[in-house]
């Protein structure tokens, strides 16, 4: 057999390896299950556990809410592993993030203020599979905080709309939630010129809340009452939509152009004031309000 016509059969044995082994890895994913493996009707289908919002790092990890989601569900009698995918933001199509034996996953890297969508199904021991599970949509936020900064948050906006729990008060509560998140948001984010300056010396969302002179003191919020515990539950969602990009509260949309606000009884011409209106605290014993 002459050189060449080796080489061609030694090329042509190669070729046949590599196009095997292709096959073998398409037919096999990461962890070793075949991705062919049957579809089955008759194994269970994973169900998700709900999002937690505030109050807790179980879902959104402190300081690291604007690039990483926590995602659990409920183990599934039978399986030993699942498929977890994503879809959203770089995510341009459904994509298998990662293959697991836990019933929960940390997802890394993700961008900023973004809406991310999840699907999971199940592997059993036979290597049959279930169907995908209901979508779980979770948002990244616009910005990170720890608990004592969304503490401060909700804190502040509850002493500036008087600490009244009226639904004639959404309006406000939603514009001061903005405002808070929009000034933190402006100047570590945006690096926007108006803010950055004023507060590139402040860490953290507390700092700023507390120590900048721009809002009330820690100390001023305990004297006036302004404890956390005392903080209704809409403030609260009303600070998580201005913190995690949700569209609006009870109807009102967030408003991203709102830096800041003015305890006055008059318009402003700058269109970053939010709103105007008296606090009904102290010796006033009469308020207005004004939208703007």
């Amino acid at each position: 057999m002459s050189f060449i016509r080796r080489k061609r059969v030694v090329l042509k044995k190669l070729a046949v390896m590599l196009l095997t082994m292709a096959v073998l890895f398409v037919m096999t994913d990461l962890s070793g299950i075949k991705a062919s493996a049957l579809l089955s009707s008759n194994v269970a289908v994973p169900t998700w556990v709900n999002e937690k919002t505030y109050d807790s790092a179980y879902t959104h990890p402190f300081n690291r809410q604007t690039d990483t989601i926590i995602l659990h569900w409920n183990k599934t009698v039978g399986a030993n592993r699942y498929q977890v995918y994503i879809y959203g933001g770089k995510y341009k199509s459904w994509t298998r993030y990662c293959t697991t034996t836990r019933n929960n996953v940390t997802v890394k890297n993700l961008q900023r203020a973004t809406a991310f969508q999840f699907r999971i199904r199940a592997i059993y021991s036979d290597n049959s599979y279930s169907a995908f599970s209901k979508v779980q949509k979770i948002c990244t936020a616009r910005m990170n905080y720890d608990q004592a900064g969304w503490e401060a948050m909700c804190r502040i906006v509850y002493h500036e709309v008087g600490r009244i729990n009226d639904d004639m008060w959404d309006r406000p509560i939603v514009y001061v939630a903005d405002c808070v998140a929009n000034r933190f948001v402006a100047a570590k984010y945006l690096n926007d010129p108006l803010w950055a300056p004023y507060y590139r010396n402040y860490y953290d969302i507390q700092s700023i809340i507390y120590r900048s002179g721009g809002f009330m003191s820690d100390y001023g919020l305990t004297r006036d009452g302004c404890d956390y515990g005392y903080v209704p539950q809409k403030v609260k969602l009303a600070v998580w939509g201005a913190t995690y990009a949700q569209p609006s509260y009870k109807g009102i949309e967030n408003d991203y152009t709102v830096f800041y606000w003015c305890n006055t009884g008059y318009y402003q011409s700058s269109y970053k004031i939010a709103y105007s209106f008296r606090i009904p605290w102290g010796y006033f014993s009469i308020w207005r309000e004004f939208w703007g």
